[in-house]
């Protein structure tokens, strides 16, 4: 069942100007309550008491006689290691996942030298669609090799991957080599986004090693273009 069906008015009202806030510039003006209103097929009412809420989180800003504006500023990850839940905690937001894939796989030569386990190991392999208060930020894919972590099940993967590997398994990760580019999403990724296949996306490419120095995890991370913003800093050697 599609998750718009399952929502309460008040969710899908919510959920929409979240959309509209995060697909605009900053600063720009909101329609309407009338149209957002028709856009959403809920009361105005309804509405408004969205806009409201929103108001006192600063994502939006009334001003007399011109509208509602636009406060929000995109996500920015501060490259430090930390889980997505983690992160999405940190900054006042409430993360959740959906599971597009769940399988295993055999290690490729590439997999295999890049984790280190022989060509044909078994690799636990799943991809999670990630959002923030309802929002699609991002898509991730991730190897794992069975070997490693036997028994880890779909409804494991609601949460921070992180503290499972922790807590289950007493794996932590403490490093991370990490590459990233601006890309294009195919058209099965665009749809899983919900965007335009044109449309610009941040990708990034991770290596994590644990309390050992091992390679445990492969991961690769596709973020909406302008929802996600890095953050580096460097230091002079």
């Amino acid at each position: 069942m599609p998750l718009v069906n399952t929502l309460t008015a008040s969710q899908k009202a919510r959920l929409h100007l979240l959309n509209l806030i995060i697909s605009s510039p900053q600063g720009s003006r909101l329609p309407g309550e009338r149209e957002i209103a028709q856009d959403c097929k809920v009361a105005r009412m309804t509405i408004r008491r969205a806009i409201d809420q929103l108001i006192q989180e600063q994502k939006l800003e009334r001003r007399v006689g011109s509208g509602t504006f636009i406060t929000y500023t995109p996500i920015i990850h501060k490259f430090r290691l930390k889980s997505f839940t983690e992160e999405m905690t940190s900054l006042g937001l409430k993360p959740s996942s959906k599971l597009l894939i769940f399988e295993y796989v055999k290690a490729d030569a590439i997999k295999s030298s890049l984790l280190n386990v022989p060509i044909g190991s078994v690799l636990l392999k799943f991809s999670r669609l990630r959002l923030a208060e309802g929002v699609v930020l991002g898509v991730e894919t991730i190897f794992l090799p069975n070997a490693y972590f036997p028994g880890i099940k779909e409804e494991d993967l609601n949460g921070s991957l992180y503290s499972l590997l922790q807590e289950r398994y007493g794996i932590q990760i403490i490093n991370a080599n990490t590459s990233f580019s601006a890309s294009i999403p195919s058209q099965e990724l665009a749809d899983q986004l919900e965007i335009q296949k044109n449309r610009a996306c941040l990708e990034l490419e991770m290596t994590d090693l644990d309390q050992n120095g091992r390679i445990i995890m492969l991961a690769k991370c596709v973020y909406i273009g302008n929802q996600y913003k890095l953050n580096l800093s460097f230091d002079t050697v």
